[in-house]
């Protein structure tokens, strides 16, 4: 099986990026080379149209294909016409028009799913949800057999953490969380990409049958810190070993804070 690597991006934020930030974050992600760029939502501040054309100038920037699912700062805000009536419409337009979209290669296969919402059933509409007709779209595209054995990392992707991240700066409600989790279990997903919280973190969640390894991003590009400075995560594929490592940028350079290696039996 050949190697492969992941760059994950995250809360990208445009209308609040830091300039030097983000010229800064390029250069690191080409000097990384990777395969291919998961963006796990938010790439907007405010879903504007503008900040829309930045977004998609980054991702034209990138060294490696950008596979992306919207967050809840992609949906707009203060234009209630569109977001309730055309919530996606200027995602669809300047980043993918699928929500939920998917990936496969000879040693990884992806999928994304779309957890923002015009509007939900509480207070805080930048809270997510996933739907039972989302998870039931996921059940094919896992347990179909694999094209050239032996059998891809599986992977998920969407922006609001259904688990619970150590240290999380603040608190998140995913309708249909506790189903995902189970779903993602029962499809033996190795690994699972998050943002939202602007921060950093490696959770292990099953038992000794299979671990899921669900890890979220800190803010990329954004001034709007929560008590970690911006970063990204790389992720290498090669046999049957995961390695992942979080970097941040201290002192005006990309720092490895974290790494974490897991076998696959």
């Amino acid at each position: 099986m050949p190697d492969f690597k992941i760059i994950h991006l995250s809360d990208l934020h445009f209308g609040t990026h830091q300039p030097d930030i983000t010229s800064a974050t390029l250069e690191a992600i080409k000097e990384q080379k990777p395969d291919l760029v998961v963006v796990s939502g938010d790439f907007t501040q405010i879903g504007s149209e503008a900040e829309f054309k930045q977004a998609r100038a980054f991702l034209d920037s990138l060294p490696a294909p950008a596979f992306c699912v919207p967050g809840n700062h992609d949906v707009p805000q203060r234009n209630l016409v569109q977001r309730f009536f055309h919530p996606y419409k200027k995602y669809k337009e300047f980043i993918n028009p699928d929500l939920c979209p998917t990936y496969e290669s000879s040693v990884i296969k992806l999928a994304g799913i779309n957890s923002a919402r015009r509007a939900l059933a509480h207070w805080n509409w930048a809270n997510g949800a996933i739907s039972a007709e989302q998870l039931a779209g996921l059940k094919p595209i896992f347990s179909a057999a694999p094209v050239n054995p032996p059998i891809p990392w599986r992977i998920c992707t969407f922006h609001h953490p259904v688990h619970k991240v150590q240290d999380m700066p603040l608190d998140v409600t995913v309708f249909g969380g506790k189903q995902t989790i189970q779903t993602l279990k029962d499809l033996k997903i190795d690994l699972v990409l998050t943002g939202h919280v602007h921060h950093a973190s490696i959770t292990t969640l099953g038992d000794e049958k299979h671990q899921c390894i669900y890890l979220s991003a800190s803010t990329a590009l954004s001034h709007r810190l929560r008590g970690q400075e911006n970063g990204y995560n790389v992720i290498r594929f090669k046999d049957n070993e995961m390695k992942i490592d979080i970097y941040a940028r201290k002192e005006g350079a990309f720092t490895r804070l974290q790494k974490f290696r897991k076998l696959r039996v």
